[in-house]
C-alpha cells in the first residue's frame, strides 16, 4: 500500500500556474495594445479629419471638437463610460465589467498621453478625396482593436456595454438594431457639429463616418472568421463510394455519408458531407463530373472550421 501510494501521480499544480501565468500576461499585452489602438484612431485619424465614429467615444469626439479642444477626449471618454461599467457590474458578468473598465482606464490613458505629449501626431488630410484614407485607415484600425478586446472576453466599452446589458434585460432584443441605434446618434448628430458651405460637404462627414463602419465591420468578420472559412458541399449521388473514395485521395478531405431519399421519385440516394478550403472548390467540381456526372451538389459558405484537417481551437 505505501509503495502505491508513493507512485500515485500528483496534479500538475506548476502547469496550470504557468498557464495562468500566461493567458493572464496575454490578456494584459492584448488591452494594452487594443486601447492604443483605439485611441490612435480617434486622436491621429477621426477627430482632425472632422468625422465622428458610433457609441459613446463618437460623442467624446463631437463634443471635443464643439468646445475647439476644451474638453479633451480623455476625460469625456472616461467620464461617459464610467456610469456604464458600474452599471454594467450589476448586469453582466465580472469578468466582462473588469475587463471593460480596464480598457476604458486604459484608453483615457493613452489619449491623455497623445493629448499633452504628441500633439501634433494627428494626421489630417486635405479636403478633397484625400480625406477618405482617414476613414479607412480608422475602420482598420478600430476592427482590429475590438476583435482583440473580444478575444479576451471583454469589450471596448461604450455601444458595446449598452448592447449587452440591453440583450441581458431583454432577451429577445437584437445586439446588432442595438448597436446600430447607438452608433447611428452621434453620426447623425454630427450634421449640426461640422459646418459647411454647401450640401455635398455637410453630408460628406457622414458619409465618412458610414464608410469607417463598413471597414470595421469586414475587418472585424476577416479577423475573426475570414482566415478559417472553407466551403461545405453536399453531394446527392448514386455512387457515393466511388465518389468518396475519389474526393478523399484526391482533395485530403474527410467524407461523411448520410443517406437520402428523393420526395418526388421515393428512390433512395446518398448525401455525401464534404468541407473543403476555398482552393479546392474547382477540384471537388471536376471529381463530380468524372466520378458522376448525374449528381448533384449544393455548396455553402462556411464562416468558420475548426479541427482535424482544419484548424485547431486554442486551448
Amino acid at each position: 500500500m505505501e509503495e502505491l501510494q508513493n507512485t500515485t501521480p500528483k496534479p500538475a499544480k506548476k502547469e496550470y500556474d504557468k498557464n495562468d501565468r500566461w493567458r493572464l500576461l496575454q490578456t494584459i499585452v492584448i488591452l494594452l495594445a487594443s486601447s492604443m489602438l483605439l485611441s490612435i484612431a480617434a486622436y491621429c485619424f477621426i477627430a482632425p479629419n472632422h468625422f465622428t465614429v458610433g457609441g459613446i467615444a463618437g460623442v467624446a469626439i463631437l463634443i471635443n471638437i464643439a468646445t475647439n479642444g476644451v474638453a479633451p477626449q480623455s476625460i469625456l471618454t472616461f467620464c461617459m463610460n464610467a456610469p456604464l461599467v458600474v452599471v454594467s457590474f450589476f448586469f453582466v458578468k465580472k469578468r466582462f465589467a473588469v475587463l471593460s473598465a480596464v480598457h476604458i482606464g486604459l484608453q483615457s490613458f493613452w489619449l491623455f498621453v497623445l493629448e499633452n505629449v504628441f500633439p501634433y501626431a494627428r494626421v489630417q488630410f486635405a479636403t478633397g478625396g484625400e480625406k477618405i484614407f482617414a476613414a479607412i485607415a480608422a475602420g482598420l484600425i478600430v476592427g482590429t482593436a475590438v476583435v482583440m478586446a473580444f478575444k479576451i472576453g471583454g469589450s471596448t466599452g461604450g455601444a458595446d456595454i449598452i448592447a449587452t446589458i440591453i440583450q441581458r434585460k431583454f432577451a429577445a432584443t437584437s445586439i446588432a438594431w442595438v448597436l446600430f441605434a447607438v452608433n447611428c446618434i452621434p453620426i447623425c448628430a454630427s450634421l449640426f457639429v461640422f459646418q459647411a458651405d454647401t450640401p455635398a460637404q455637410t453630408l460628406l462627414p457622414i458619409m465618412m463616418s458610414i464608410f469607417e463602419l463598413y471597414i470595421e465591420s469586414k475587418t472585424n468578420d476577416a479577423l475573426t472568421n475570414g482566415f478559417q472559412s472553407a466551403i461545405e458541399f453536399r453531394i446527392i449521388t448514386d455512387k457515393p463510394d466511388e465518389m468518396a473514395r475519389a474526393l478523399m485521395a484526391t482533395l485530403d478531405r474527410g467524407v461523411t455519408h448520410l443517406p437520402a431519399t428523393g420526395m418526388y421519385t421515393k428512390e433512395p440516394h446518398a448525401m455525401l458531407l464534404c468541407v473543403v478550403g476555398k482552393r479546392q472548390v474547382a477540384t471537388l467540381k471536376r471529381v463530380m463530373k468524372e466520378i458522376d456526372p448525374e449528381s448533384f451538389a449544393v455548396m455553402a459558405n462556411v464562416s468558420q472550421v475548426l479541427g482535424l484537417g482544419f484548424y485547431q481551437e486554442e486551448q
